[in-house]
C-alpha cells in the first residue's frame, strides 16, 4: 500500500470513529461550571463558557454542508438551546461552537436529577436519592472517544466547582478550599482524558434506613 492510500485510509477511519464518537452529544471547552449545593437541598447550577454541537462540527470538517446550510442548522440549534429559559445567552462561534451563559436555581425533591445540558446530552447531572445522599458526576469521554476527538481538533478545557456546606461523602477533586461555612471542591478540566468529576454528599433531614437487625440466637 502506497503512503498516499495509507493516508486516506487513515482519515477514513478517523471519520468512522468521529461518526461514532459525535452521533448526539455536546462538548464542554473554555469553561467555568459550579454546583452549589446547601445541605438542605436548595442548588444552584451555572456554566460560562463553549458548548460544542458534535455532529455539526463533523459535518463542516468534512465539508458535507453548504455555507446556507450551515446557517440553517446553526440557527436551529441556537433555537433549541434557547427553548430552555436557564440559558440566559447564546452566541454562535462558527464551526457548531456557541458560546452560553446558563443559570439555573432550585430545591431538590427526596429523589430528583437535574441535568445539564438535558437528560439526552448530559454534560453535568445532580441526582438526588431518598436516603438523602446526592450525586454529583460530570460526563467525560471513553480515552478511545477523546483520543479521536483530539485528533480531529476539539479540545475540552475549563474548571468544575462544588461548593457545600453538607457533609461530603466521596469525591476526587483536584483541590479543595474554605469558603467561610463552605468547602469548594474544585476540578481542573486539562482535556478530554481528565478524569470524570464524582462527588457524593449527605443532606440533613433526609430519611437514612436503618441496618436490619439481627435476630437473638
Amino acid at each position: 500500500m502506497g503512503r498516499g492510500q495509507a493516508f486516506g485510509v487513515k482519515v477514513l477511519v478517523l471519520a468512522a470513529l468521529l461518526a461514532a464518537l459525535l452521533a448526539a452529544c455536546y462538548l464542554p471547552d473554555k469553561f467555568k461550571a459550579e454546583v452549589r449545593l446547601g445541605r438542605n437541598g436548595d442548588f444552584g447550577l451555572a456554566f460560562f463558557g463553549d458548548l460544542i454541537w458534535a455532529p455539526l462540527y463533523r459535518d463542516i470538517v468534512e465539508h458535507r454542508l453548504k455555507p446556507e446550510e450551515v446557517a440553517e442548522k446553526t440557527a436551529g440549534i441556537m433555537k433549541d438551546l434557547e427553548r430552555d429559559t436557564h440559558f440566559k445567552k447564546v452566541e454562535s462561534l462558527g464551526q457548531g461552537r456557541f458560546k452560553v451563559e446558563y443559570q439555573r436555581e432550585g430545591h431538590l425533591t427526596a429523589s430528583e436529577e437535574v441535568t445539564f445540558v438535558r437528560r439526552n446530552a448530559i454534560i453535568i447531572m445532580v441526582r438526588a436519592s431518598p436516603d438523602g445522599r446526592v450525586t454529583v458526576t460530570g460526563n467525560t469521554m471513553k480515552p478511545g472517544d477523546a483520543q479521536t476527538a483530539t485528533t480531529m481538533g476539539l479540545s475540552v478545557e475549563g474548571e468544575f466547582r462544588v461548593v457545600t456546606d453538607a457533609l461530603v461523602k466521596e469525591h476526587n477533586a483536584t483541590t479543595t478550599k474554605p469558603f467561610g461555612p463552605y468547602t469548594v471542591y474544585i476540578w481542573t478540566i486539562q482535556n478530554a482524558f481528565s478524569p470524570p468529576p464524582h462527588l457524593v454528599l449527605q443532606r440533613e433531614g433526609a430519611w437514612t434506613p436503618k441496618k436490619p437487625t439481627e435476630p437473638h440466637k
